[in-house]
């Protein structure tokens, strides 16, 4: 049984989508803001949703998208927005997050249940074969030409060893477990930079992945496409 975190204030919406939820099948827990999920996070990381329903325009000391900044601090669980919120820039914050849909209200629950499970599907673990890149048991992580080894900080391209910056490694690593993703500005900030001033760090980022780019060169078929104002792809075409 699917685990649903319900994060919504509206206790008539609320009561509307955990039944018609739980009618199928889906196991649904409700909180009404973002405060309660932040005095919860110990137990949330312990016991994680399969998928995170949350509104918007959340009361209390935070929306919905402060909110999902929080949770991508610790973890990369699926989150679906519900809204009313509809501008381009909206739409555009909540996809800074990464790994998000939008749903706008009013909604039913079929079109719920769809995308649920389209997203829940999206998220399954990788196959050991991505297309041109392979994971191996050891976590090191074969693109291409390339085989990248995160712990040590290179990749190797036949007899030659490359050296990675640790951001750089980061990066990579981070790339490469979402291969085919779009990994968020956001993403990689908090990822590699974590506490520290993220504003300060843009720049730092972009140098990462043009260094990146020239450093996987050698490989046509390794591609770290641009996101205008959302962030990259990473893609091995095989």
């Amino acid at each position: 049984m699917k685990k649903i975190l319900l994060i919504e204030d509206d206790a008539n919406l609320a009561f509307m989508v955990t039944d018609g939820l739980e009618s199928e099948g889906f196991d649904v827990f409700h909180m009404t803001n973002g405060e309660n999920l932040i005095d919860a996070m110990d137990e949330f990381i312990a016991h994680p949703p399969d998928i995170i329903l949350l509104d918007v325009n959340l009361k209390g000391k935070m929306n919905g998208f402060e909110l999902s900044k929080k949770i991508r601090q610790r973890s990369q669980v699926p989150i679906i927005f519900t809204t009313s919120r509809t501008q381009i820039e909206d739409i555009q914050e909540g996809f800074k997050t990464g790994n998000v849909d939008y749903l706008k209200k009013p909604f039913g629950i079929r079109e719920l249940v769809l995308r649920m499970n389209e997203m829940l599907s999206r998220n399954q673990t990788a196959p050991a074969w991505n297309g041109n890149l392979k994971i191996e048991s050891n976590k090191t992580y074969k693109i291409g030409i390339y085989l990248f080894n995160p712990a040590e900080s290179n990749f190797q391209f036949g007899d030659e060893k490359i050296h990675l910056q640790k951001n750089e490694s980061a990066v990579l690593k981070l790339l490469c477990e979402n291969i085919g993703k779009v990994v968020t500005k956001n993403e990689i900030l908090e990822s590699v930079w974590n506490d520290e001033d993220l504003k300060q760090k843009e720049a730092s980022m972009h140098n990462i992945l043009s260094s990146l780019r020239i450093k996987l060169s050698k490989d046509e078929n390794i591609v770290i496409e641009t996101i205008p104002k959302i962030g990259w792809k990473f893609i091995v075409i095989s």
